[in-house]
Formats: structure tokens, C-alpha cells, sequence
């Protein structure tokens, strides 16, 4: 991303926005802009790179009808070789745009999630907020997994992560208030642990950047 086109940011719904990815965005002066689903896409192949975000949709489902939009803008991309950074849904329709799978979970996986790897930047443990399972395409190189959920893969310059690098102690307060009865079975008291995400907020952050700055320097810029 050196040159001077803008970053896309897909962001699905109101309460998942680009959180501390859009921090980092700022931080490292690169130009970036929000297209929501209502709003007509830009040819793939013309933005420096794509971040899709989550949504409480699954990524195979065929309405709303933006989510089959979505997975032909992603499959353009994937075809234009634009870098695509997938975040939990955007990282299940970055799957099914390179041929993979999207299956319903065993068991969803919320809160905190051991993501191991080889790459440290990928390694967890991060928050996760997810119903569903990638199995990813067979071009794809799998590079992170949980004992439930593969975490990361590589297809190409692109990188799925189904965790949630851009969540801020504000934005999981909004998921815990939309879906009370699924965080308080996973996560028993939500005061205690929204008290520690607050605690952590400064080591995600850190972790956060290291990441981007790690996805940015390896596939983003080729």
C-alpha cells in the first residue's frame, strides 16, 4: 500500500466498526474509506486493499442480498489480486469467495480464544465473537488454529483472521447488550469481563498493530 489509493473498510453492521483496525489506519497515515452495505462498492480492483468486518449474519446465508454482493466483490478481488484483510464474517465470505466452506460451528466460540501459530503475531489469545467454521479453500495456507475454529489463513495477498482484532471495550459492551443470553452462557459475569477487556485494552492495542503492521509489510503491499 504505497502508493496513493485508499484503503476500503466494509463494515457490515453499526456496532462492529473498524474499532482499533481504523486506529491503526490513522496511526500509520495510510487513507482509508467506510463502504456499508447499502452503498455501491467500487470495482475491486482499484483499492490499495479491503477490510471486511463482521457481522451477525453468516457469511453463506443468501439474504439480506448484500451478503451475496459481498462474496462477488471479495471473488473480484481475490481475481484482481487486491489484498483483501477478512475479520470473522469477512473472513468466512473471503472462504466461500476462494472456494472454501462455512459450516455451522459445534459450538460458537466467545470471549477469549487460544489462537495458536507459528507466526507470533497471529498467536492469541484474542476475543472472539463467531457461531460459525471456515474450512478454508484448497489453495489456501492455514495458519492459525483454536481448539475449536481454524483462526487465520493466507489465500494469496489476502488473510482471513476470525477473531476480532478490532474490537474496543465499547464495542463488545454493544454485542453483550444485543446478545445478553449468549455472552452470559459463555462468559458467566460480563461485568468481571467486560472489566477485563478494559484491563487489556492497552496490550490489545499493542498486539493489534503488531499484527496490521505484520499483515501490511508481508501481503499487503505484495
Amino acid at each position: 500500500m504505497s502508493d496513493d489509493r485508499e484503503v476500503v473498510v466494509v463494515e457490515h453492521q453499526e456496532d462492529d466498526p473498524a474499532g482499533l483496525i481504523g486506529d491503526w489506519l490513522d496511526a500509520r497515515a495510510i487513507g482509508w474509506t467506510v463502504v456499508r452495505p447499502d452503498d455501491p462498492e467500487p470495482d475491486p480492483a482499484t483499492p490499495a486493499a479491503i477490510i471486511s468486518l463482521g457481522s451477525s449474519h453468516s457469511a453463506y446465508a443468501d439474504a439480506p442480498e448484500w451478503i451475496a454482493r459481498h462474496r462477488r466483490f471479495l471473488r473480484g478481488a481475490l481475481a484482481a489480486e487486491t489484498p483483501v484483510l477478512g475479520v470473522c464474517f469477512g473472513a468466512q465470505a473471503l472462504s466461500l469467495a476462494g472456494g472454501g466452506a462455512v459450516t455451522r460451528a459445534a459450538r460458537p466460540e466467545v470471549g477469549w480464544v487460544d489462537s495458536e501459530s507459528e507466526q507470533a503475531e497471529l498467536s492469541g489469545p484474542w476475543l472472539a465473537w463467531h457461531s460459525d467454521s471456515i474450512t478454508a479453500p484448497a489453495a489456501a495456507v492455514p495458519l492459525a488454529r483454536s481448539p475449536d475454529a481454524l483462526q487465520a489463513f493466507r489465500l494469496g495477498r489476502s488473510l482471513g483472521i476470525q477473531f476480532h482484532p478490532e474490537v474496543t471495550p465499547l464495542i463488545w459492551s454493544w454485542w453483550a447488550e444485543s446478545e445478553p443470553d449468549l455472552a452470559l452462557r459463555h462468559l458467566g459475569d460480563l461485568d468481571h469481563f467486560a472489566a477485563e477487556v478494559k484491563a487489556r485494552e492497552a496490550e490489545l492495542r499493542a498486539r493489534v498493530f503488531a499484527l496490521l503492521d505484520w499483515w501490511h509489510s508481508s501481503l499487503a503491499q505484495g
